[in-house]
């Protein structure tokens, strides 16, 4: 019932908007007995969000304050994935990221990025408490810890 948004979301970003336009209807449910959702639905938020409530609400027997809070609940129960990346991608990299990670992992996870020149490249990630360095960064530093004395003493001769 819900799928339609969850694959549709890729970000947190995305998933903020999303619940932000879902509050905005849920006030809209009682007032003007309920004429203002309709009003909603066609202002308030993106025609994506809209088209697909119009589809559920059109369905009988759909209660629809009972499903914009199964899919605010469901949207808070998406489990994030922090990546730390080097620069700021594209919607084509994102989409890329998120789909081999819901691939991976699940449909019911959400992408939490953010940029960080210093890592050089690669990739930093935490996902459920555990964190994975797999940067450029790490692999040099790693490096110059391996041939740290080496690299001094032909420094020292140098001078």
């Amino acid at each position: 019932m819900y799928e339609v948004f969850i694959d549709r979301i890729k970000t947190n970003e995305d998933k903020e908007r999303l619940l932000e336009e879902i509050e905005v209807l849920l006030t809209g449910i009682y007032e003007d007995k309920g004429y203002a959702l309709d009003s909603l639905l066609q202002t308030g938020v993106r025609s994506w969000v809209s088209s697909y409530i119009r589809e559920e609400f059109s369905k009988s027997g759909v209660n629809r304050e009972s499903f914009l809070r199964g899919l605010e609940k469901e949207l808070r129960g998406l489990k994030d994935v922090y990546l730390t990346i080097a620069f700021e991608p594209t919607q084509d990299q994102i989409d890329t990221m998120a789909s081999f990670l819901k691939q991976e992992i699940g449909s019911s996870i959400i992408l939490n990025l953010s940029y960080d020149p210093q890592i050089i490249g690669g990739v930093q990630i935490i996902y459920e408490g555990l964190f994975r360095d797999f940067s450029f960064n790490r692999i040099f530093e790693k490096e110059f810890e391996e041939d740290r004395e080496e690299i001094l003493k032909k420094l020292a001769q140098n001078e």
